[in-house]
């Protein structure tokens, strides 16, 4: 099989929410957060007024989310094009030039696209050598704002491309608004191991009570994190796991450390010390009134902690139901818990997953709902779920939930979610959930996960429960929140004992030999003198678009990535 493999010459630093970084640390950003763009609609493959809308459409997406705006320009040195006989090689589809001066204040930024590439003027999978334009503008535009690269899995500066990505994630939106606005929330933290030592490289990801969706960041060199730009009026739940692909981003990571723990390390969830064996990670509430928390120091685990009940109900060939939720006892509004299987070799439903929610007690008047999510996507597990919910004994048939198809990106999603109304009568608010789970066919790995194979498994990964209550709120139905904090770090509860000090690394840049014997750069983090050889105040950071390109009609030949 015959594998061309396209790359760019250099990619953006990517820190703490993927943010661009110069090699002095400084961020990359916007003085002036009006940039104004020409646009130039100059391919053969798409009318020129498609192109347009296309284009438009992916501008306009980056524009509602902050104060930073990309606006049409006829005279702008700052520009989108069409390139034929590409200056950055033949392999290259696509790339953003970025000159900025030494504080990382962005003087000129151009997206370039390589017209002996076919792109398409719609959403979905397409053979090797094609790309749909959105899938492509998108990702740049992210570049041009400043942002860099994300190992969050919906994301749209993921850096390898798949059908969809023209869609912002609440990843991409949170990370334009912490470099640009400063009215949202924001949770910073650090990551450490045994003997207190910092963890660089540490992928930190938020859980959205609200959306499911998953916010992301990469811890530094002292084992910090800042994950801004966040909603308020919403919970999230940290998870720590390690990069699952250092080469992909800048040099600043080549070192990361990934092994901490006797065996492989997954991932985990933050709980307080104490409650590691309850399986109910700690909640992190952002309100208006606080919407900063430094939730302090979070552990590597060395395995999966989950409920020690839950856990024994596992080995067990029938599993007796488990209460998870008792709101009498805990007085909250909303829960998380942390379910999982086994790996297996089979495409036989597993042993449901039984989990009882008390909500009796809870004084539901009228216009109250209960909303019940199983998170999954995020952690890259590659199982199918089906969540059936019983209330009072009683099934519910519009509850039961199976992972579905989205017919624009002919791709899967796995995350289940169902919403329903609480009984006035309080006693009749006793609800099970079961929860069956198999594993995914190679072909449906491919058709939910980008870069399926390096960035999802059938290893023990879990699956996380989010009961959240609800009540309609001048026409809208709004989440209903907690004022008592309950945070903890794990200052005293440390794991991961061989963890050791790493320091970042310089950027390197060296050819690389890839396929077909092209020679190209080293993808690598760093700036590079002007192309005319000047000597100025302005250094130039090259961030563009990879594709692999399988000569096949296999699924994972119409995977494209990005670099």
């Amino acid at each position: 099989m015959r594998i061309l493999v396209i790359i760019v010459f250099f990619i953006s630093l990517a820190l703490a929410h993927q943010t661009s970084m110069t090699q002095s640390g400084a961020e990359l950003f916007w003085a002036n957060p009006n940039v104004p763009l020409k646009i130039s609609t100059n391919t053969q493959d798409l009318p020129s007024t498609q192109v347009l809308n296309i284009i438009n459409q992916s501008m306009n997406q980056w524009n509602q989310q902050s104060n930073a705006q990309i606006i049409s320009s006829s005279s702008s040195s700052n520009k989108i094009e069409f390139l034929s006989d590409f200056p950055y090689g033949s392999a290259v589809l696509g790339l953003t030039e970025i000159s900025y001066n030494s504080n990382g204040a962005i003087q000129k930024a151009s997206i370039y696209l390589n017209d002996d590439y076919t792109f398409k003027g719609s959403p979905g999978l397409y053979p090797a050598g094609q790309v749909y334009l959105g899938d492509v503008v998108t990702h740049e535009m992210g570049h041009l704002f400043g942002l860099s690269h994300s190992e969050v899995l919906n994301s749209s500066m993921f850096y390898s491309s798949y059908s969809g990505q023209s869609t912002l994630s609440s990843d991409d939106k949170s990370g334009l608004r912490s470099k640009y606005n400063q009215n949202y929330g924001s949770i910073t933290g650090f990551v450490k191991g045994g003997s207190g030592i910092g963890v660089l490289g540490v992928h930190v990801q938020a859980i959205s009570r609200n959306s499911g969706e998953s916010i992301g960041a990469i811890s530094d060199e002292n084992g910090s994190f800042v994950i801004g730009g966040l909603n308020l009026n919403d919970t999230y739940y940290l998870y720590t796991s390690a990069i699952k692909k250092p080469q992909s981003l800048p040099g600043y990571f080549a070192n990361v450390q990934t092994e901490f723990c006797p065996g492989a390390y997954v991932g985990s969830f933050f709980s307080k010390c104490g409650s590691e064996f309850d399986g109910k990670p700690t909640p992190v509430n952002l309100t208006i009134s606080v919407p900063q928390v430094d939730v302090g120091t979070i552990t590597i685990n060395c395995a999966l902690r989950s409920d020690q009940n839950y856990n024994y109900q596992k080995l067990k060939a029938n599993f007796t139901p488990i209460k998870i939720f008792d709101y009498a006892l805990e007085n909250r509004h909303e829960k998380s818990f942390v379910g999982w299987f086994r790996k297996t070799t089979t495409s036989s439903w597993s042993t449901p997953d039984v989990l009882q929610l008390d909500l009796s007690s809870f004084n539901t008047g009228t216009n109250k709902k209960v909303k019940i999510d199983l998170v999954a996507f995020p952690f890259g597990s590659q199982r199918e779920f089906e969540m059936s919910i019983y209330q009072n004994g009683h099934a519910i048939p519009e509850t039961t939930k199976h992972f579905s198809f989205i017919p624009e990106t002919q791709t899967y999603s796995i995350d289940l979610s169902a919403t329903l109304p609480l009984a006035v009568d309080e006693s009749e608010n006793n609800f099970e959930v079961h929860v069956k789970s198999r594993r995914l066919g190679s072909s449906l790995v491919a058709l939910t996960f980008p870069a399926a194979f390096e960035f999802s498994t059938d290893a023990y990964l879990p699956y996380l429960l989010n009961i959240s209550l609800l009540e309609v709120n001048n026409g809208q139905l709004l989440p209903i929140m907690d004022s008592e904090a309950i945070l903890s770090d794990n200052e005293s509860c440390l794991d991961a004992p061989f963890t050791y000090a790493i320091s970042k690394t310089e950027p390197q840049e060296a050819p690389a030999t890839i396929g077909d014997d092209q020679t190209v750069a080293a993808a690598s983090c760093g700036t590079i003198d002007p192309p005319q050889g000047g000597s100025g105040p302005m250094l130039i950071m090259l961030t563009g678009f990879l594709m692999i390109l399988i000569l096949s009609n296999s699924i994972k030949g119409r995977k494209k990535f990005l670099s």
